[in-house]
């Protein structure tokens, strides 16, 4: 199974207009056993985990370092645990050297910890799109998708269903036709639908968001029907949408593709 523990994309949100879809930014996990988890993104969602003491190694995939992906890193506990094992797994860049993520996410004066005080077993994984890893029988398939500064895409392969995180993602490029091969036949596409079209294009003096990295409900759609997946989970919700934005998002997305859903914090497919 794979929980999804956030589903926002930006910045967190709160308060009632936010009840139904949830706030937190993203994160998924999927138990592998009693004792071992995989987390995708460290997003605000992270911190759910917090309450859960049985699990003793985690393997953290993150797709980029964009801030809403990593903020919940640092209040993550198992960080400070000398019991936890932590192998993270990040892009492989030119300018990354190994300990980066971690100088920068525990680092006075943006967090009050140094990362001296961290007591986890951990280790940093630099990877590169095509890796493939296996945690006992969960497969793990990155590719590279198509956002500012690189972003990596997950296919999640469990024995029953495939499902590709495809977190931030801007359609328009010949990346595209990679990613409809890779995704072809995934049971579930979890897919940046950060913008209704209209914004995403710009109308009525607004200006648009191309080139910002993300993407629309309706490429979602596009993708899903050329791949083949049986469901789209459009996600990575912008803040400004609140409850009744992303209804009437889902509303018009099954008009063109019954099999589509707006995720939510506590979703699991």
């Amino acid at each position: 199974m794979l929980y999804l523990l956030g589903t926002r994309g930006t910045l967190p949100v709160s308060g009632q207009k936010f009840v139904k879809y949830g706030g937190n930014t993203t994160c998924l996990m999927a138990p592998v056993d009693e004792k071992t988890c995989l987390i995708f993104d460290g997003g605000t969602g992270i911190m759910s985990l917090n309450k859960y003491d049985n699990f003793e190694e985690f393997h953290i995939f993150l797709s980029h370092l964009h801030w809403d992906h990593i903020v919940g890193v640092p209040i993550f506990q198992a960080f400070y645990n000398s019991k936890k094992k932590i192998n993270i797994y990040l892009e492989n860049k030119e300018t990354l050297h190994s300990t980066d993520i971690l100088d920068v996410l525990f680092n006075p004066p943006f967090f009050p910890v140094p990362k001296s005080k961290l007591r986890a077993d951990i280790k940093l994984n630099l990877i590169e799109g095509g890796d493939q890893f296996k945690f006992g029988n969960i497969q793990v398939h990155s590719a590279d998708g198509n956002h500012p500064d690189g972003a990596l895409m997950y296919k999640i392969v469990f024995p029953s269903k495939s499902i590709l995180y495809t977190s931030d993602y801007e359609h328009g490029t010949t990346v595209d036709d990679f990613l409809i091969e890779f995704a072809y036949g995934c049971d579930y596409m979890i897919y940046d639908t950060t913008y209704f079209p209209e914004e995403y294009a710009g109308v009525n003096g607004q200006s648009g968001k191309v080139g910002w990295g993300h993407s629309t409900y309706l490429q979602g759609i596009e993708f899903a029907k050329k791949a083949n997946v049986k469901n789209l989970v459009m996600a990575h919700h912008n803040p400004d949408y609140d409850d009744i934005m992303l209804d009437e998002m889902q509303i018009l997305a099954r008009r063109l593709f019954p099999n589509s859903v707006a995720a939510y914090d506590g979703m699991i497919l």
